[in-house]
């Protein structure tokens, strides 16, 4: 039996109509490339509620199509949506992380990419994702060299970089790399800035338990003032600690033996010689509240 294909797509088009002979006729307009200022095309980017690189209520997923099984063909279908963080580039055809990508929506700047890269894949989709790369390419080659374009083609490139300047100054300001797996992530949803030296200390405590990190791994971290670290490393450094004395909560944990402790500390102190175990189970329980206070 054949395989089914479930594909949901919804296309959102702004269309202009005018009443004629009784009914609806679609009226299709020009566009025409007009040049602006830079710091009128800056204004008209920051108002924008839906824009070509990101919008401020799209998810940091999408939903990939479902395949579903022959058996569940005669019966009820039942749509299941799978979230993926991964997406594919229609200039290179590479597969990487959502936010290395840029979706593009706007036909003309379908015409720029297609103008200036060999495509692998197809624009022609409705909404292609292609590298930040590329688009920090065009930048670099053009930026600055098209003061007075002479053509559409250049105006259409002159505007593609104007704005994609602006959208990338501020894609990076809202991203920082944590500094355990030294993946970008957003600042405010994904990281936790550490000042404490003691924090980062337990954190990488625990991923030395882990088996993540080495003592000589570790160092760069604890020195580093600007210690952002998501919030998951944070969870799995206390579940990991929690898991090498074999108990589930903060009360158990205060109960172990000292002996047990000393263990612990034997590797502490090959990060920080002077930590004391004081200190550690004052900054782990300081750790374990803060814990509560994370994004879930």
């Amino acid at each position: 039996m054949n395989e089914a294909i479930v594909k949901e797509e919804v296309i959102e088009e702004t269309c202009s109509f005018t009443f004629i002979n009784g009914e609806y006729v679609e009226v299709k307009q020009e566009e025409d490339v007009e040049q602006k200022p830079e710091y009128l095309l800056e204004q008209e980017i920051k108002t924008e509620m839906n824009d070509d690189f990101f919008e401020a209520n799209e998810p940091d997923e999408y939903f990939e199509d479902v395949k579903l099984e022959p058996e569940e063909i005669d019966s009820k279908t039942e749509k299941v949506f799978t979230r993926t963080t991964m997406g594919k580039c229609e200039i290179c055809r590479k597969v990487m992380p959502r936010s290395l990508l840029s979706l593009i929506k706007s036909k003309d700047y379908k015409t720029v990419l297609s103008e200036n890269f060999k495509i692998e894949g197809s624009l022609e989709i409705k909404l292609p994702y292609v590298c930040i790369s590329h688009i920090q390419t065009l930048i670099n080659d053009y930026d600055g060299n098209l003061k007075s374009p002479s053509t559409k083609s250049e105006q259409l490139l002159r505007t593609f970089i104007s704005k994609h300047k602006i959208l990338m100054k501020d894609r990076k300001s809202r991203r920082q790399t944590c500094r355990v797996c030294h993946m970008p992530k957003t600042r405010k949803t994904e990281l936790y800035e550490i000042a404490s030296k003691n924090i980062r200390t337990v954190i990488m405590t625990g991923c030395i338990l882990r088996g993540t990190h080495s003592v000589e791994s570790a160092m760069p971290y604890i020195e580093n003032k600007r210690g952002f670290t998501c919030f998951s490393h944070c969870n799995e450094a206390i579940d990991m600690i929690f898991e090498h004395f074999g108990v589930r909560s903060m009360q158990e944990f205060l109960k172990c033996p000292l002996l047990a402790m000393d263990n612990l500390m034997d590797i502490v102190k090959k990060i920080v010689s002077n930590f004391t175990l004081d200190q550690f189970l004052y900054t782990f329980n300081l750790l374990f509240v803060k814990k509560t206070k994370f994004p879930v």
